[in-house]
């Protein structure tokens, strides 16, 4: 996975010169999808549509999170409050992947056939990250 990733790189290097001007995550990502200008534009659209549903979402888990941790901090904390919180903070992330997963998917409906083929590679070779450290460890890559 992580040579077909290196393949995919080489072969997409020459940079399109309107790409000067996008942020290097977002260029390396219209890069190795061969999106178009118009693709782009939706990639960054979603981003910022994206971000715009979750902010709210991580700033009432960020609010949460520090009301439990004074919460655990107090003697004799109210176990229920401790739990009502652990939940209400589990629902929020709960909502918050929905929200990038959703926009994810929507974002694949602009793809081409090739190219949503690309990104499930990427994706693979995601899952598979973790695992490389102990093959290299044990001398297999």
């Amino acid at each position: 996975a992580a040579a077909l990733l290196v393949v995919m790189i080489l072969q997409s290097a020459p940079a399109r010169a309107d790409q000067s001007q996008l942020p290097p995550p977002i260029a390396v990502v219209t890069n190795l999808l061969a999106l178009s200008e118009a693709q782009t534009g939706a990639l960054m659209a979603m981003i910022q549509s994206r971000d715009a549903a979750i902010r709210p979402i991580a700033e009432a888990l960020q609010a949460k999170q520090a009301a439990l941790g004074k919460l655990l901090e107090t003697p004799g904390a109210d176990a229920a409050s401790v739990g009502q919180l652990l939940i209400e903070i589990h629902n929020g992330q709960q909502q918050a992947s929905a929200l990038a997963q959703a926009a994810a998917a929507k974002f694949d409906e602009v793809l081409t056939p090739g190219q949503r083929e690309r990104l499930q590679s990427i994706r693979q070779a995601e899952q598979l990250a973790p695992a490389i450290p102990a093959f290299k460890a044990v001398g297999l890559l």
